[in-house]
C-alpha cells in the first residue's frame, strides 16, 4: 500500500439475470474486439502459484499475473 496504489470497485446489488448476462457479454466482446486490452505483466503456469504471490508484491510488479493451467 505504500506505493500508492489504489482499488476501486462498485457492487450491483438490484442486478437481474438478463442485466448481468449482458454485462458478461459485453466484457467478452470487448476482450475479443480490442476494446477492452488488460495489461498482463507475466504468465505462470499454475503450479508457480505461490511465486505468482510473491511476484506481485515484489517492488515494480506492474499488470496483472496470469496463471496458466
Amino acid at each position: 500500500m505504500a506505493r500508492r496504489g489504489t482499488a476501486k470497485g462498485f457492487t450491483l446489488w438490484a442486478i437481474t439475470e438478463t442485466e448481468l448476462v449482458e454485462i458478461y457479454a459485453a466484457i467478452g466482446a470487448g476482450l475479443e474486439n480490442g476494446t477492452l486490452r488488460p495489461i498482463v505483466g507475466k504468465e505462470l503456469p499454475l503450479k508457480d502459484a505461490a511465486k505468482a504471490h510473491v511476484d506481485v508484491l515484489t517492488p515494480g510488479a506492474h499488470g496483472k499475473i496470469v496463471l496458466v493451467p
